[in-house]
């Protein structure tokens, strides 16, 4: 999904975003049809490539987020639209459809649900806005680069920590009840924390938000190392998945305002997307069965990661590009 959804901001340049949205549609579709009759190892492949065409989808979703009037706003909205999507679908599907009927029901109902999304692709745009100054897409500069890599910390630092949530919860002796209320209530904070992130993009600093956002997120890791009681883990909970969803506009506002030609910005759907397939994977092997606290110190140096180059790039620019850090102190 990571991969193709960066490659898909050089498709949009060449190929009809509604076609682009028709067929990938179409593809995941069949290939989730095709998944309830796979065993074995034909499942992991048969999802590896059903990721492909879901990434081309979220990269043309970015395409026209990043040339709209607010992108910012308009990427804070879709983050929480998504998050309610994900948890509608997983509680429908997972607690209805697939646990009564089987996994193959579940994934015949994920394909179903292609269907409205194929008519919603029927209102893509046949051609796609140019970028600003007419360029067309392209690799972002240094500073770009450094910004992505931002955004790839941040996410791979937050899902390294987010997989563990539950069994952190198991080693400091909460029930099975309390862990599952604490996924429950961090995405209800993943909502209210992204409607507030998309309606304050625009009018609070970057260079402030951020930073401040990730020194709490820093305080939420090290309290969860603690294995705290029920109380302090539910409102750390809370407080873990607002911040985490309320930040992650501002780094859309970031990768613009670094990156005026929006570049950088096609990119950062990818890097998200990397981002959360890397954090859990390295954070596996951080961890072990008697103490999962390792993806705690993994998701903090990665956090810290973020915000160390979040604060140095305003010294890289104006040392480096005076002209532009002065037109990037306007916007930010």
């Amino acid at each position: 999904m990571g991969l193709s959804a960066g490659g898909a901001g050089f498709l949009v340049e060449r190929l009809s975003p509604r076609l682009l949205a028709l067929g990938s549609v179409a593809a995941i579709m069949i290939l989730d049809v095709a998944t309830t009759r796979a065993t074995g190892g034909t499942v992991i492949l048969l999802r590896a490539l059903a990721g492909a065409p879901s990434g081309v989808l979220i990269g043309l979703v970015t395409a026209m987020i990043v040339r709209s009037a607010q992108p910012a706003r308009q990427a804070g909205f879709y983050l929480t639209i998504q998050t309610v999507a994900q948890l509608a679908c997983a509680a429908l599907i997972g607690g209805l459809v697939a646990q009564k009927h089987g996994a193959a029901a579940g994934f015949l109902a994920i394909s179903a649900l292609g269907v409205p999304v194929a008519i919603a692709a029927l209102w893509t745009p046949t051609r796609l806005a140019r970028f600003v100054g007419e360029q067309g897409m392209g690799l972002p500069d240094v500073y770009g680069w450094l910004a992505l890599a931002a955004a790839f910390c941040f996410f791979a630092g937050i899902l390294g920590i987010w997989i563990y949530l539950e069994p952190l919860a198991r080693q400091a002796g909460l029930s099975a009840d309390t862990g599952g209320l604490a996924i429950v209530l961090a995405l209800a904070g993943q909502v209210v924390g992204g409607v507030l992130g998309a309606a304050t993009v625009q009018r609070w600093p970057c260079r402030v938000v951020l930073p401040g956002s990730i020194a709490v997120l820093v305080v939420a890791s090290a309290i969860f190392a603690t294995l705290p009681g029920p109380s302090v883990f539910l409102a750390t909970a809370i407080g873990f998945g607002m911040l985490w969803a309320f930040a992650s506009p501002y780094f859309t506002r970031l990768l613009i305002d670094v990156d005026p030609t929006h570049r950088a910005a096609m990119l950062g759907s990818a890097a998200l997307l990397l981002g959360c397939a890397t954090g859990p994977t390295v954070a596996a092997l951080t961890v072990s069965d008697a103490d999962v606290r390792g993806c705690l110190t993994l998701g903090t140096g990665l956090l810290l990661v973020t915000g160390g180059i979040v604060l140095l790039l305003p010294v890289l620019r104006r040392v480096g590009r005076p002209a532009f850090a002065a037109h990037s102190k306007d916007r930010s």
